[in-house]
């Protein structure tokens, strides 16, 4: 709610406005009235003010000095409303000068009032939207482990570490069937919903819920940064209060929504700590098949360091592979995995495991003579790439990948393949329009997606996403010049689809906006003097 303040010395004008709308419709609520300045000013130093109506004339000191004296002192951002009698409108309009946000005749008449308040509330949301995002960007640094001090001290203004336990991630199910229907853009409102939904459920925390920062690696859903001020009144510990979370989420969205809990966190630079160990939570639940509501890191990471798996399981896995059988690729995989979910093995062990099966995969290009295949296929199966996958946390991922890698071998292997690019391509410059990914036409053209992006990447010097981008911007240019066609239309039309998306991307690329781009140019294909 936005909180107001009324400062006139004749009380009748102070109940006046009061009673005049229904401030709570607006969303603004008068916390305090003062009937002078000093009385304002004490006010506006004890309380969180951010709408104040003064009177232009009061004993002791005027509306205008009080206004100079918090702008001057008390560097609060609170917007000014003068009150004013017709004798005093010149005076008053001086004032605006002081960034005073509008002033009001007496007597104050209701639709004038309205309209200050709505203007404000607009404005308020705006603000509060800019600092929301401006705030999720300095905590998505801490997150990832690449703050500055910068960073820390933003973050710090919004939240404290007194009583930070850990951070939370709620994420959308990618495998289940509702959820994987879903497109990019479809995710992402899903995303938005649910951090809107989680804010609504903390109540005045709001600064504790952030946007899920993974959804490059396909996880959509939203942070919760775990504090004890959330639930220490309410309920006895934080498990409680996360399955009571969970459950409010459950029966509000359709889609399953898992709930992981990360590592302790007393000091918000342990918090990337705790991001990181949401993976580890992830991936041994997704090999150990657990069945609780809330995954939490430290019921893992006690598990024993047992043995690992056994050679003659990788050997026919790795056997699978090499020659591209994915029904043995399934069943290999799932008895290495039954292995480690009997034997209760940690993180380290099963890392340990997986691991020798990625040396044993690299030793396996040692088969190609061509210099150019071994440094493709050793950046597909790079340690960074496998991480995800591995840190993705399902058996079926995994299982995924050692399909996908054996298919990739065959395409590599196959000097037949390295001609397809210029088919691939002729046909995405006919249907650039058209929704379509690495994924959709390596079905189509028969061909290993990845391998794909890697032709792409060698012949453009830029991912497969870029070039297609870059292709519907070219053509996006050539309407916004050549065309009357409004922006959604040419959105539509060259295959980026919602307006918002495109006008981003746009800005991104030019620093300006579509329309901005399409004044300017036409103004300058038009020359000096002329088209004005």
């Amino acid at each position: 709610m936005i909180k107001v303040l009324l400062v006139d010395d004749e009380q009748f004008i102070r109940q006046g406005l009061r009673q005049l709308v229904d401030w709570g419709k607006y969303g603004c609520q008068i916390v305090a009235e003062a009937e002078n300045g000093m009385e304002a000013i004490h006010i506006l130093e004890e309380t969180d003010i951010d709408l104040a109506f003064v009177d232009i004339r009061m004993p002791g000191m005027t509306g205008m000095e009080l206004i100079s004296y918090v702008q001057r002192n008390l560097h609060q951002q609170i917007r000014f409303v003068i009150l004013t009698g017709y004798a005093e409108f010149e005076y008053a309009r001086k004032a605006l000068q002081m960034n005073v946000l509008d002033y009001m005749l007496k007597p104050v008449q209701e639709q004038e009032l309205i309209d200050i308040l709505k203007k404000v509330n607009q404005d308020c949301q705006r603000q509060q939207q800019e600092q929301r995002e401006k705030f999720d960007f300095h905590v998505s640094m801490v997150m990832a482990g690449k703050y500055s001090e910068e960073n820390l001290k933003q973050v710090r203004m919004h939240l404290s570490e007194e009583g930070l336990e850990r951070y939370v991630s709620f994420e959308f199910d990618k495998n289940q069937k509702e959820f994987a229907a879903l497109d990019r853009g479809g995710r992402m409102e899903q995303q938005k919903e649910l951090v809107q939904y989680l804010k609504g459920l903390v109540g005045g925390h709001v600064y504790h819920v952030i946007p899920l920062i993974e959804t490059e690696e396909g996880f959509f859903g939203a942070g919760l940064i775990l504090s004890r001020t959330l639930y220490e009144k309410d309920y006895p510990s934080d498990e409680e209060y996360l399955e009571y979370l969970q459950k409010r989420v459950e029966q509000h969205f359709p889609s399953l929504v898992q709930v992981y809990a990360g590592q302790k966190a007393e000091t918000f630079e342990q918090l990337c700590q705790s991001f990181f160990s949401i993976r580890v939570a992830r991936c041994l639940h997704g090999l150990a098949q657990e069945e609780a509501q809330v995954r939490n890191y430290e019921d893992f990471r006690h598990r024993k360091s047992s043995m690992g798996i056994r050679e003659g399981d990788v050997e026919r896995l790795l056997e699978a592979v090499k020659e591209n059988r994915v029904p043995d690729i399934e069943a290999s995989s799932e008895q290495i995995f039954a292995r480690i979910r009997s034997s209760d093995m940690n993180m380290e062990m099963v890392n340990a495991s997986i691991y020798h099966i990625l040396y044993r995969l690299m030793e396996m290009v040692r088969e190609f003579d061509d210099e150019t295949n071994q440094q493709e296929i050793l950046e597909y199966i790079g340690k960074e790439s496998f991480n995800k996958m591995v840190l993705a946390g399902s058996t079926e991922e995994i299982t995924g990948f050692f399909a996908d890698y054996a298919g990739y071998l065959a395409q590599v292997r196959t000097q037949e393949s390295r001609k397809i690019l210029d088919r691939v391509d002729a046909y995405v410059r006919e249907n650039y329009m058209e929704k379509m990914s690495l994924k959709s036409l390596g079905e189509l053209f028969y061909v290993n997606n990845v391998y794909l992006g890697q032709l792409y990447k060698k012949k453009y010097g830029t991912s497969f996403r870029d070039y297609l981008n870059n292709l519907r911007m070219a053509k996006a240019e050539e309407l916004l010049l050549g065309t009357n066609l409004r922006i959604y239309a040419i959105a539509e039309k060259v295959g980026f689809g919602k307006a918002e998306y495109f006008i981003n991307k746009f800005v991104q690329m030019h620093n300006m906006t579509p329309n901005q781009y399409r004044i300017r140019n036409r103004r300058a294909e038009s020359g000096p003097g002329q088209g004005e």
